[in-house]
């Protein structure tokens, strides 16, 4: 089998004993929760906590102990009434309170990213944390602005039909993953068949729109965070410009700027690896 030697998701999940957690409407998985230093790990829009699980396995190597959380309306959090970043900023913060435990680290990705940065702005985050940006969208391309559109005016049973159609799937694979990686391909066509059973349509696209009405990356994030952070970026990403880092740059002069070589969009599928201990 071509994909026999290589560990599914929730193979990963299993070998490293993640619990499941569920309060007040908000999912995770925590792993390794006797370690002293604490992740949290966010996903992008359309995706759940499962798709976290190869930064849950290299952070618990490195010492951590991790969760991964579900955002609203995603995996097994529930649907919140999220009009605008200050409520994002609520559950945000809700979130830290329920799992209670202070964040040494909290890791970003894609839309959840845009969450950090408004957090980080309104200097809700406790100084000293270390916060990971991965893949973050200040600038969407064009075809991603298009496909929002595109399933914003569709009707729901419609357009999340035509979502997980296997010949839609396979496009957003080829838009969204760049590295050449057996493992990265397989843990995508899990996660895509994962969201079809938790997630609907209305949910990412509202979390989307927050992104194309708000868009948060135009605050100033206080100088005194910026040594704390690091953004990771795919040099082939197609969701965003190619303009992307040098908006973040000229956003966190002082922050440090990861460019990996070859990767798209799901760095936490085929960029592992870049991911520092921090």
């Amino acid at each position: 089998m071509l994909f026999s030697n290589i560990p599914t998701l929730r193979m990963l999940r299993t070998r490293l004993g993640c619990e499941e957690q569920t309060k007040h409407g908000v999912c995770w998985y925590e792993c390794n929760t006797t370690a002293d230093k604490v992740a949290y790990i966010f996903h992008g829009v359309t995706g759940n906590k499962l798709d976290m699980i190869p930064l849950a396995e290299r952070y618990v190597g490195f010492g951590y102990a991790v969760y991964l959380v579900d955002l609203p309306g995603h995996g097994g959090s529930a649907r919140q009434e999220i009009n605008t970043y200050s409520d994002l900023d609520v559950w945000f913060t809700d979130v830290i309170k329920l799992v209670n435990r202070p964040p040494h680290l909290i890791i970003g990705t894609s839309f959840s990213s845009s969450m950090l940065y408004h957090a980080l702005s309104a200097r809700l985050i406790p100084p000293r944390t270390r916060i990971i940006l991965g893949c973050p969208t200040p600038d969407v391309s064009r075809l991603a602005s298009c496909t929002y559109v595109f399933f914003s005016k569709m009707p729901e049973v419609l357009g999340w039909g035509m979502y997980n159609l296997r010949a839609s799937q396979y496009v957003r694979a080829l838009f969204a993953l760049k590295a050449q990686r057996r493992d990265a391909w397989l843990w995508l066509r899990e996660s895509e068949r994962s969201k079809k059973r938790s997630l609907a349509l209305r949910d990412g696209l509202s979390l989307s729109a927050l992104l194309c009405d708000q868009n948060p990356y135009v605050a100033e994030v206080p100088m005194e965070y910026q040594d704390d952070i690091t953004i990771i970026l795919g040099d082939k990403d197609n969701v965003i410009t190619p303009r992307t880092s040098l908006i973040m740059r000229r956003l966190l002069p002082e922050a440090f700027i990861i460019s990996v070589p070859n990767a798209g969009h799901l760095l936490q599928f085929e960029a592992v690896s870049s991911y520092p201990d921090l």
